[in-house]
């Protein structure tokens, strides 16, 4: 398993400052998706792109992933069309950074009900995404989040695509929220599984949850490791930090190198 964090972590850092911490924290790689105070564009020069990709290989830290905001639940077959446009920069910009994955969301929508036509229309895009993906030898992982936090949805979605290029992204936290149980989530997910955004969180006033250090939250980590481990998992286990203020982004980033390690090591 790769140990890696997300940079929306810690979206204010330049990439000079990412590439640092990470191999100064001894991170296995780091998964691309804020820099220098935002998300990372789709529209990079082609300097820009060839300065990212110096300045990790530099650094000896590779990235596994670029994470993206496409989303295709809506309704408006325009709308995805335009979201479906906007993964294929990304999938260039991973294939020159060497980067396996591209995340993407299911995304959600006003009113919008779990169910086949939701279903559908997420899988459609996918559909025609997925090969594009294959032509640049990425596979596209698609998010328990927003309409699709249970993994359940996910699944259906990825059952009706079943190609290659294509699989789950699974944030441990969104599933619970949403009232499914880790190890049901893994076992509708399992086939599909190629990342991982791991997180800690416990629930805190009226029930919200509230992100923790991880392993300080309520979340069954253990147990989710273990699972992983049952199929030998080989992707990113990716830290996601989402809270705010303290403590930093540091510190979150050095606790779970050294926690996950340890998690890996008693499971």
């Amino acid at each position: 398993m790769l140990i890696c964090f997300t940079t929306y972590s810690c979206p204010s850092w330049t990439p000079q400052e990412i590439a640092r911490f990470a191999r100064a924290q001894q991170y296995d790689a780091v998964e691309l998706r804020s820099m220098n105070g935002g998300i990372v564009p789709p529209d990079l020069s082609a300097a820009q792109r060839r300065e990212i990709k110096q300045i990790f290989a530099e650094a000896g830290v590779p990235i596994v992933c670029v994470g993206t905001s496409a989303r295709f639940a809506s309704p408006d077959p325009a709308e995805r069309a335009r979201n479906e446009e906007l993964v294929l920069p990304y999938l260039e910009m991973a294939a020159e950074w060497g980067a396996s994955l591209v995340r993407v969301f299911g995304g959600s929508y006003e009113g919008n009900q779990p169910g086949p036509a939701l279903f559908d229309r997420v899988a459609e895009s996918l559909a025609r995404l997925a090969p594009r993906a294959a032509q640049f030898g990425v596979r596209l992982a698609l998010e328990t989040h927003d309409a699709f936090s249970r993994g359940e949805y996910v699944a259906e979605v990825l059952r009706r695509v079943r190609h290659p290029n294509l699989g789950a992204c699974w944030d441990i936290l969104h599933p619970v929220r949403s009232g499914e149980e880790p190890t049901y989530t893994f076992n509708v997910l399992r086939e599909f599984l190629i990342h991982t955004h791991m997180k800690d969180a416990r629930r805190g006033a009226e029930g919200r949850w509230e992100a923790t250090l991880f392993g300080e939250g309520e979340l069954p980590i253990g147990t989710i490791l273990g699972l992983l481990k049952s199929i030998a998992y080989r992707g990113p286990l990716s830290l996601e930090w989402e809270g705010k203020g303290e403590p930093g982004p540091a510190r979150v980033l050095e606790h779970y190198s050294r926690k996950i390690r340890e998690y890996l090591q008693s499971t």
